[in-house]
Formats: C-alpha cells, sequence, structure tokens
C-alpha cells in the first residue's frame, strides 16, 4: 500500500477518529452548552494502518492519542464543547505525505445537523481552512464485528471533497473506522 494516494486513506483513517464524535446523533444533546468533558474514539480500518504507521508516519497532535490496547490502533481526542449540535475537540494528527511535506488535521467538529466530521487544515503549513474531512453514518465491521462502544457509535468514510483535496478522488466513500462519541454526562442542575 505505498501508492501515493494511499496516504489520503491514511489521513481519512485519522480524520476519522473524531468523525465518529460526530456521527451520534442521540449522544450529545443538541440544544445545550457544554464547556468540556468526554472522549472521542476511534477504532481504525485495519487494512490501513501498515500505510498510517509506516508509510505517512501519522503522529498525534496533543492532546490526541494514538494506541493500540489489544493490538487495535485507535485514536481519541477529547470533547472541549457541545453546543448546538457541534461537537467539538482538541488536538488532531500530523501526516509526512509520500511524496514528503506535511499536512495536519486539527479542531475536529462533529456537526450532528449536517452529518459530517470536519477539521482545521494546514498542508505544508499553509491554511487551508475547515474540510470536510469525513461522513457519518453506519457502524461497519472490523476483524469480523463491531467495536464496543459505551456511548454513541458510528462509522466515518472520507468525502468526495477530502480526497479530492488530497489528490485521491478513487478514495472517496472509503471506510477509515468506527467511532465512539461518549460526551460527559450534563447534570440538570448545571446553570
Amino acid at each position: 500500500m505505498k501508492h501515493p494516494r494511499t496516504w489520503a486513506a491514511v489521513a481519512a483513517a485519522g480524520a476519522l477518529a473524531l468523525t465518529t464524535l460526530a456521527a451520534s446523533p442521540a449522544s450529545a444533546s443538541d440544544d445545550t452548552d457544554q464547556d468540556s468533558g468526554g472522549l472521542t474514539t476511534v477504532v481504525l480500518n485495519p487494512e490501513l494502518v501498515p500505510t498510517l504507521v509506516n508509510t505517512l508516519k501519522v503522529m498525534p497532535i496533543a492532546p490526541g492519542q494514538l494506541t493500540a490496547p489489544g493490538g487495535a490502533a485507535q485514536v481519541s481526542f477529547p470533547i472541549t464543547r457541545v453546543k448546538d449540535g457541534v461537537i467539538s475537540h482538541a488536538g488532531g494528527l500530523r501526516f509526512t505525505p509520500v511524496g514528503g511535506g506535511t499536512l495536519a488535521i486539527t479542531r475536529f467538529d462533529v456537526n450532528l445537523n449536517t452529518g459530517y466530521l470536519t477539521a482545521n487544515t494546514r498542508l505544508n503549513r499553509t491554511k487551508v481552512g475547515r474540510v470536510n474531512i469525513f461522513a457519518l453514518g453506519p457502524v461497519q465491521p472490523i476483524n469480523g464485528s463491531a467495536p464496543a462502544c459505551a456511548g454513541v457509535p458510528a462509522g466515518l468514510t472520507l468525502t468526495k471533497d477530502a480526497a479530492n483535496a488530497l489528490g485521491a478522488p478513487s478514495f472517496a466513500g472509503a471506510f477509515a473506522g468506527d467511532a465512539c462519541v461518549v460526551p460527559a454526562t450534563q447534570t440538570e442542575d448545571d446553570d
């Protein structure tokens, strides 16, 4: 999988982790404002992991984390705010594209109103802007079953715009992984 277009799929997998959080329309109350708490975790499609780690040299941008509990690669990002159907996150992912340079995606927003995960995007340190990275959809099996989720699960697929921006239009619709969005519990007494 050392094809130049493969890095786009890898980038999508990283973004997928963030997008999964957004795929939980029932998880976060759309009309509340919660300033912090919770975590979104994305279990990555194992077919993409070798390319992400060995070829694209994916690295988390703190406080994001890349781990492999039980051998399953996953990325996680703290939830910083839930407001009006938008779940915001801290951290991000940095990639080294096959042809060189850098790609950074940060400050993921899962927008329950539009069904997309968006991210601030920089290519070779030049701001591209906020890009729809993943479409939120149904969870897909990974290694034969859906990953366990104590929150709201969602499958992440790379958008056509993201695939085109990455120079890999054939990766549009590629499955990046399954996300689990777990916002902090908000009490009725919070004023």
